[in-house]
């Protein structure tokens, strides 16, 4: 991989040029590229902040690359800054490099501002304010910094409300930070996070924050895209989720790609101001995403039915776990009953998702474990059918871990189809998806925190089978049984038998 000397802490196998189709600039392989490679890997972030409930539980310096990959706090304790308690960290080594990165230049302003905590992009826009006027990024950053999009323009005529945001935080920030920099400047650097922030992620994909940089910021979006984002803490990488060609384009999705037509392309024209004409979108209401099991007889139920389910969805979160699972399980019902409505069409995608994470949230793990499997068998190989896609994967590696909690003899939740009738075989399951994982290890588009943690698990799930007198790579015949029976208990949960 070639290192590019002008940007600080960036590898690259992509280089600026001229993107067709009214496109901009774009990335451009220079080099055949293969699967699971680093398209782009940053070291160091233009800027990245945690969104503020994460500030209680994430580390600023590493952004919990860390602590527990899990998101648990048992193995560090995270200490306060003592100036202005707003941010943690997990030692001295964390603290100090969030230091000499831009703290030092926000902790008084902080300090100023208790008990108010300044949102996100807030202070995010302050950092790249201060660290600017202090000449804490090199000239080539901030060159192609200048060069990016701000729709400045677009956003004044077609969204008031995102306008009158950015001047009211523009004319705060240029207060908190004591700055001669002018406020169109720094309304002009709200613009841009807007339009090219990333959502900064942990290795297991929950968001923790935001993050920026004006190299990755050149990535064009294509709903059928051949690269994919992920965050080891504070670094990024862009992964091929598919071979790329020298010369070719490269692209990620700026959104949800499983979501049907109209969704995707009124998300893109809200927010990043264009109608997307890949050869997903240019098939219109004719690709999967907008498919169903047969002709639907009028269209204007079904919309109802899919608004109804997406209300759903929005207020899963402020409901208690027992509330929303009893309205998530209501919308999945009236899909079914429509009888038209494929599994792997959205919104039963998200209802599913959101699902299984109220189930885990109300501690009904043989239900979570049901759906996960559905998921896992009947989902994710058509919306996602690379075996490497990192999201397929993360699913993968929650299977596996309720099927572990559950081989430990958990208490079975009368609520839920009982498993212990059907005497599965955790560990064959484990077993089997776990040698699956590792069999894609070296093209998998998992960071290498997210690896890391499956070769462990993989590695001990195999020494306890070694230490049993068993080989499980001789077990084929008895994990086809096991997998059988668990597809059965989800065929009947789906009401295919």
């Amino acid at each position: 991989m070639s290192t590019e000397p002008l940007l600080p802490g960036l590898s690259t196998k992509a280089v600026p040029g001229p993107a067709p189709d009214g496109m901009g600039t774009g990335l451009f392989a220079s080099t055949d590229i293969q699967l699971g490679d680093d398209v782009l890997y940053i070291k160091t972030p233009f800027v990245a902040v945690l969104d503020t409930p994460r500030l209680e539980d994430t580390c600023a310096g590493c952004f919990g690359k860390r602590m527990s990959p899990e998101g648990a706090l048992a193995d560090i304790e995270l200490k306060a800054c003592t100036g202005c308690r707003v941010v943690r960290y997990c030692d001295k080594t964390c603290q100090s490099k969030d230091w000499r990165t831009a703290h030092s230049l926000e902790c008084a302003i902080f300090q100023k501002l208790k008990p108010r905590i300044l949102p996100n992009n807030a202070r995010a826009v302050l950092r790249m304010v201060l660290r600017t006027e202090r000449q804490k990024y090199k000239p080539q950053e901030l060159d192609l910094f200048s060069q990016l999009e701000t729709h400045i323009r677009d956003i004044r005529e077609q969204n008031t409300k995102q306008w009158e945001r950015i001047s009211l935080s523009a004319t705060a920030v240029k207060v908190y930070a004591g700055t001669g920099m002018e406020e169109e400047i720094i309304a002009s650097f709200f613009a841009k996070l807007d339009l090219n922030s990333f959502n900064l992620v942990n290795a297991l994909y929950d968001r923790i924050g935001l993050y920026m940089h004006p190299y990755a910021a050149l990535i064009n979006h294509s709903c059928e895209y051949n690269s994919v984002v992920g965050f080891d803490g504070d670094e990024l990488h862009i992964k091929a989720i598919r071979p790329i060609k020298r010369g070719e384009q490269v692209f990620i999705s700026y959104v949800d790609t499983t979501n049907p037509y109209q969704t995707r392309q009124i998300e893109l024209a809200e927010r990043y101001f264009f109608d997307c004409q890949c050869s997903k979108c240019m098939k219109g209401t004719d690709s999967r995403e907008d498919s169903f099991l047969s002709p639907p007889q009028d269209l204007s139920k079904l919309d109802v039915v899919e608004r109804q389910a997406s209300e759903t969805i929005d207020s899963a979160s402020t409901r208690t776990p027992s509330e929303a699972i009893a309205t998530l399980e209501s919308a999945i019902h009236t899909l079914h009953q429509t009888t038209i409505w494929p599994t792997t069409r959205q919104p039963y995608i998200s209802l599913r998702n959101e699902l299984i994470a109220s189930l885990l949230s109300a501690g009904r793990f043989n239900g979570a474990f049901i759906q996960a499997a559905i998921r896992y068998i009947y989902v994710d190989p058509v919306i996602f059918p690379q075996e490497i896609h990192p999201i397929r994967q993360l699913h993968a590696w929650a299977l596996v871990k309720l099927a572990i909690h559950l081989s430990q003899g958990v208490e079975i939740n009368t609520q839920d189809v009982s498993l212990e009738r059907y005497e599965l075989n955790f560990g064959l399951i484990i077993w089997s998806v776990l040698s699956g994982l590792v069999k894609n290890e070296t093209q998998s588009c998992g960071v290498p925190t997210f690896r890391k943690m499956v070769r462990e698990s993989f590695n001990d799930v195999y020494g306890q089978f070694r230490a049993n007198g068993m080989d499980p790579e001789s077990l084929g015949g008895l994990v086809k049984e096991e997998w059988e029976k668990l597809g059965g208990i989800c065929r009947r949960t789906l009401g295919m038998e």
